[in-house]
């Protein structure tokens, strides 16, 4: 079953017109936690974005808390990567938490479950090429 199948199954394929936090209007939203509730369903999602990037030898993904911490999870577990997550670091910008581990040269994919302007995703992008880390998609 192909991802937009499973964000129709779910309800998470709402169609109308929405108000982003961002301040954009749009005719769809994509409420991907309704979908990612669904172990099965994000295992699907992840083996899905994780055959994308199959050829970039990845050694991280990460997402922004909280919604791509899921979607980290399953694209690391398709990828057979490491799964990391960044948060707020108070300041404006994101940070990862003690524990998570960037090598200098590391290859990371980065992705979020909703993505308006990209702000969060950027962020959770800096923080790991702060520690080293090579973006791949």
């Amino acid at each position: 079953m192909d991802v937009l199948e499973l964000y129709r199954r779910t309800g998470a394929l709402l169609e109308g017109h929405f108000l982003l936090r961002s301040g954009l209007h749009s005719p769809i939203f994509l409420q991907s936690a309704a979908l990612l509730q669904h172990p099965l369903y994000a295992e699907a999602v992840g083996e899905a974005l994780g055959k994308l990037f199959e050829d970039e030898k990845v050694d991280f993904v990460i997402g922004p808390a909280l919604g791509g911490v899921i979607l980290s999870f399953v694209v690391a577990r398709a990828l057979g990567a490491r799964a990391l997550f960044a948060e707020k670091d108070g300041l404006g910008g994101m940070t990862l938490r003690k524990g998570l581990t960037v090598n200098p040269g590391d290859r990371f994919l980065a992705v979020e479950d909703v993505v308006t302007t990209g702000e969060s995703v950027r962020k959770a992008i800096r923080a790991a090429e702060a520690r080293g880390g090579i973006l791949v998609g």
